[in-house]
């Protein structure tokens, strides 16, 4: 009999060359010795609206990966609570004396294993085929509208509320939705929410998408954890930005959303994804930038906000009816209501439209559909607990200097970050700790005024005893 350990769990994915249409990845595991053949594609024919006259060859390669990685983190088995599994990758490629590079291979394997736990290889052989149609016709004339700016545009709230932010800052400004994916009710999301904006800002927005298909998808089973979703919709949007002749990318994202620090210690197995960590867009924009040979920056301008403060601007204008277009729950129900009401996405998307004024127009199914069978309450004690904490550590001084040093005796990684970042954001290192910690003092605050309001939601509310307990447990901890 197998010795089941998670360290045996090691998959090797073989692609063909990615077409348009049809195209075919070998994915061999060896825990159980099997083997199966997935179709994919990529549709990347909408890139035929760019300012760059040649589609350069090294984009290709660049689109090409996000789409391998992309299909061997959803055709790999991933847990959260066990040891890494091992993926190795054989990709034909056109430049492979770029993507073969140590260099390279180092930052990608990386990046990679710190975005999903996994332990990432690959190979990239020489492709021998003409390349996708894209690549064999040169742009005659652009038909496409000047655009300033390239954004991910995911449909969520946090995509919207920052696009409103900037649209209304910067009223002369024009933007570049770029959207990707494999999922029909994401596409038809993003596009629903795109079209409410149209008369509000004409001529000023546009919408790009890059779908990612695998044929016969519903008989083919698929990893839930999508740990290495946000590299790929980073790296397919840095396509698109070179496309438009930007060297930047944007995307908006609140500041406690992308470090998402863990609630607790003692809090096993909940998601702390790390899709737009800073270090995340730090490691793509460095490996974008030595694939392309020219500096491309990965940015997130929404860093230093809370997700109540980039939802400011819709409460001024009363745009109600805006939020609840978008989606913000990490598992979207198919029956209404759509959304949970109880992870920690819906709570901290409740949590700021309260804070921000917003009357919240969103059907969750806490509180308004059946009360699921398990426990809602999880998600909220562990975040009113994270909440407790860092009030506690904020609370030891009003020095900046002791704030940080409070702050990061329990979080340790938000030195690294600003250690890392820092000149990155225009800032000198005291300048970033003290916008963080203003970040994390406003997300307290606005804490205290929506707690109760967000806790009526769910059938018992979380005890200030049982909160009291916790929050000496992972002080203790820390």
């Amino acid at each position: 009999m197998k010795n089941h350990n998670v360290q045996n769990y090691k998959y090797t994915l073989t692609f063909d060359s990615i077409m348009n249409n049809s195209g075919n990845v070998c994915v061999y595991d060896h825990f159980r010795d099997r083997k199966r053949h997935v179709k994919i594609s990529v549709e990347d024919k909408i890139f035929s609206c760019r300012t760059q006259k040649h589609f350069p060859s090294v984009i290709a390669d660049l689109i090409d990966l996000a789409v391998a990685i992309h299909a061997s983190d959803r055709l790999s088995f991933q847990s959260l609570r066990q040891q890494q599994a091992q993926i190795s990758v054989i990709l034909p490629v056109r430049h492979p004396e770029l993507l073969n590079a140590s260099s390279f291979q180092g930052r990608l394997s990386s990046l990679l294993a710190w975005a999903t736990g996994s332990k990432w290889r690959f190979e990239f052989p020489r492709r021998k085929d003409l390349g996708r149609a894209i690549e064999q016709q040169p742009l005659i004339e652009s038909t496409h509208s000047h655009v300033d700016e390239v954004t991910l545009w995911s449909g969520g709230l946090d995509a919207l509320a920052g696009l409103y932010t900037r649209l209304k800052e910067n009223r002369d400004i024009a933007f570049m939705l770029f959207g990707t994916g494999s999922n029909d009710n994401v596409y038809a999301r993003q596009d629903q929410v795109f079209q409410s904006l149209l008369p509000s800002f004409p001529n000023r927005l546009n919408l790009c998408r890059v779908p990612i298909r695998f044929s016969e998808s519903n008989i083919h089973k698929k990893n839930k954890i999508s740990r290495a979703r946000g590299i790929v919709f980073t790296l397919l949007g840095s396509a698109c930005a070179y496309l438009m002749g930007q060297n930047s990318l944007n995307l908006y994202e609140n500041g406690i959303g992308a470090i998402n620090l863990p609630y607790r210690k003692s809090a096993i197995g909940l998601d702390h994804t790390r899709s737009v960590h800073p270090l995340t867009l730090l490691g793509v924009s460095n490996l974008v930038s030595e694939l392309i040979g020219e500096k491309l920056k990965v940015q997130n301008p929404f860093l230093f906000r809370t997700k109540a403060e980039m939802c400011q601007q819709l409460a001024e204008d009363a745009r109600y009816d805006l939020p609840a277009l978008t989606i913000s729950c990490d598992s979207p129900h198919r029956k209404q209501p759509i959304q949970c009401g109880y992870c920690s996405s819906c709570i901290l998307r409740k949590q700021a439209l309260a804070a921000s004024g917003m009357i919240d127009q969103t059907n969750y199914i806490v509180p308004h559909g059946a009360p699921p069978a398990s426990d809602p309450r999880l998600f909220l004690q562990n975040m009113l607990v994270q909440v407790s904490i860092l009030k506690e550590l904020l609370s030891y001084a009003e020095n900046t200097a002791f704030q940080w040093k409070s702050l990061t005796r329990r979080f340790p990684e938000l030195d690294d970050i600003v250690d890392r970042t820092y000149e990155i954001e225009g800032l000198t290192a005291y300048e970033m700790r003290k916008q963080l910690i203003n970040l994390y003092q406003t997300y307290v605050s606005e804490w205290s005024i929506v707690e109760s309001q967000i806790s009526t939601d769910f059938s018992r509310q979380v005890t200030v005893p049982q909160v009291s307990q916790d929050l000496q447990m992972a002080i203790q901890e820390g």
